[in-house]
């Protein structure tokens, strides 16, 4: 009976057991169950998006179309119709060779929101966002391409990350006879300034006290090479008026200091210089800024040797103790107070930086068209 009491306990413990092995069996197998589950949710959800990215591009494959192109001395324009089934967003334009060659675009790098197109709408861009080709014969054979991409497949904070997803259209045109005029003929004495740079307190947006109430003034192109006169007068934010003069090379790479009488003038600040004997192209800055906080210091309109401009770099001061998010816009106008471009970008600065630049693509834009520069900056 020892012995039958033994194996009664033994039988009794491999029941227990085998009960217990089942219900972990069958719990694990649930756990499992709910892994494999979960895995071919995320799986299917992956499925899903390549699926759904899949048919975008094939919605938006060819599916932008020229209704109009003129590219002539005076004007440039183009339009476009949406002839997917799905909003499209214009992301840059391109002037390349039959070979493909890239000879201008807008912007000058990467891409941009140039505009949308909901489903059959249509657009028409100026000359804003055409470019002109410094490097263009004329007569030459050209294409005009556009790339675009479907909306919600753009990643408007960094549109590089979209690039694999944009396709583009091409039309054939001749480059026009004489290349592209000026929107303002030149006069017959000319000097350019593609530099103003007003010295600051950074974190103020004050020009400070002598010796440092300095403006700083670049002339890198003129009709002819001598020594000129040149004016400045500097108004600041509540009117008051402040003058400054210098003699300087009409034509140089070197910047030129201007001293005067506006220590303590605060942002904005507007700037309009004029020189003896000559029409100065670019006679108005404005640099605008909140004081104490954050203002453009300095603005440089970059050329290449065509003199066609593709950049502006706005140089920023700002209060080191904070952190600040700000729009920057550059609005261009021309000699007669038409808009050339406005164009913005936005920066968030963090707390113990002091100065920074930002560089705003433009439209190509020959130096000789622009009259006015101003900046706007803004807390956003």
């Amino acid at each position: 009976m020892g012995g039958g009491g033994r194996r009664r306990k033994k039988s009794g413990d491999t029941v227990i057991g085998a009960v217990l092995l089942a219900a972990l069996t069958v719990g694990v197998g649930i756990f499992i169950l709910g892994v494999a589950s979960g895995w071919l949710g995320a799986s299917l959800q992956s499925s899903t998006g390549e699926a759904n990215r899949a048919i975008l591009l094939v919605k938006t494959s060819a599916q932008l179309s020229f209704e109009a192109v003129n590219y002539t001395k005076h004007t440039r324009n183009i339009t476009l119709r949406n002839i997917a089934e799905v909003p499209i967003t214009v992301t840059r334009i391109e002037i390349v060779t039959p070979e493909g060659a890239l000879k201008a675009s807008y912007p000058s790098g990467a891409f941009t929101n140039i505009t949308g197109l909901a489903p059959g709408g249509s657009a028409v861009l100026g000359d804003d966002v055409v470019p002109i080709c410094g490097s263009c014969l004329p007569q030459e054979t050209l294409r005009l391409r556009v790339w675009y991409i479907a909306s919600s497949l753009y990643n408007k904070d960094n549109p590089e990350i979209s690039a694999d997803e944009m396709r583009y259209v091409e039309t054939v045109f001749t480059y026009p006879p004489g290349g592209v005029g000026p929107r303002c003929p030149l006069p017959s004495n000319w000097m350019t300034v593609d530099v103003v740079d007003p010295v600051t307190y950074f974190d103020l947006g004050k020009i400070p006290p002598p010796p440092n109430n300095k403006i700083y003034a670049r002339f890198p192109y003129a009709s002819s090479n001598v020594i000129v006169p040149v004016d400045l007068q500097v108004r600041n934010a509540s009117g008051e008026l402040g003058f400054a003069s210098n003699t300087v090379p009409s034509i140089s790479n070197e910047m030129q200091a201007f001293t005067g009488s506006f220590s303590g003038f605060q942002v904005p600040l507007e700037v309009n210089i004029a020189a003896a004997g000559f029409n100065v192209l670019q006679r108005r800055w404005v640099f605008g800024g909140i004081p104490n906080k954050a203002h453009a210091s300095g603005v440089t309109l970059w050329s290449n040797a065509e003199r066609v401009v593709n950049v502006v770099e706005v140089e920023l001061g700002k209060n080191d103790l904070v952190d600040l998010s700000l729009r920057i816009t550059v609005i261009l106008r021309d000699c007669n107070g038409d808009l050339i471009a406005s164009r913005s970008v936005t920066s968030t600065i963090p707390r113990g930086v002091f100065t920074d630049s930002v560089f705003i693509d433009i439209p190509s834009t020959s130096l000789t068209d622009i009259a006015t520069v101003e900046v706007i900056v803004e807390e956003v």
